[in-house]
């Protein structure tokens, strides 16, 4: 919903903005993190930041718009089993926190969809994107100086502290459980494994990652 709306911006405004400056919009959200960003040519940074901290900063969650994405996600649901990785590692996730937040499925429970609100992001959103929560990345041939000028002017207006109460924040209990599942169309056996590893704000975090996208993810073809 960050890139459909602000209240500068409508979700057409905001992508002829991108369009306008050549630019690759990306974006990933996770179970433990949610990432925003753009790539483009070293003269639109300045307008790229300012896109960005718009899009953070003043967000305007309207109701038509998360309506159209309940159905986008609604219809990943349905296809969801196509996807071999993705489903043996939602498996996997479920398997090893269970009843936690962290085993259930990254795009939300597709009986609970139907249900989602606008006020239920606001008050995500109220918990979760904050200062002392959110990290601005530049990466290439920028002056630094400058670039922490532009986040700070577009990102002063968001909270530095949580304005709300984060639901979900008891801690995971590891299940050192085996599932096993048969699907007699797969043409390949898919298997993951899962063990404790360090978490986001862990000082170990960023070799762990390494580590992962170094070793994390094999392919065999029969």
């Amino acid at each position: 919903m960050l890139t459909r709306g602000s209240t500068t911006h409508s979700r057409a405004e905001f992508n002829n903005e991108v369009q306008s400056l050549g630019a690759r919009l990306h974006g990933e959200s996770g179970r433990e993190q949610t990432s925003l960003g753009m790539t483009v040519f070293k003269n639109d940074i300045s307008r790229a930041v300012k896109l960005l901290g718009d899009a953070v900063a003043n967000t305007r969650l309207d109701a038509a718009e998360l309506e159209l994405l309940k159905q986008e996600v609604a219809a990943d649901h349905a296809s969801n089993h196509k996807d071999m990785k993705a489903t043996t590692l939602e498996n996997a996730h479920y398997n090893a926190y269970r009843d936690h937040m962290m085993g259930q499925p990254i795009k939300g429970d597709a009986d609970q969809l139907a249900s989602l609100t606008v006020n239920d992001l606001n008050t995500f959103k109220a918990a979760n994107y904050y200062g002392d929560n959110l990290v601005v990345v530049g990466t290439g041939n920028i002056s630094h100086e400058q670039f922490v000028d532009q986040v700070n002017n577009a990102f002063q207006s968001v909270s530095k502290t949580a304005t709300g109460s984060a639901a979900n924040m008891e801690k995971a209990i590891f299940v050192p459980a085996l599932m096993f599942i048969r699907d007699d169309e797969m043409y390949n056996s898919n298997v993951s494994v899962f063990y404790d590893a360090p978490s986001a704000k862990h000082e170990d975090f960023a070799a762990f990652l390494l580590l992962k996208h170094m070793f994390g993810s094999y392919r065999i073809d029969q």
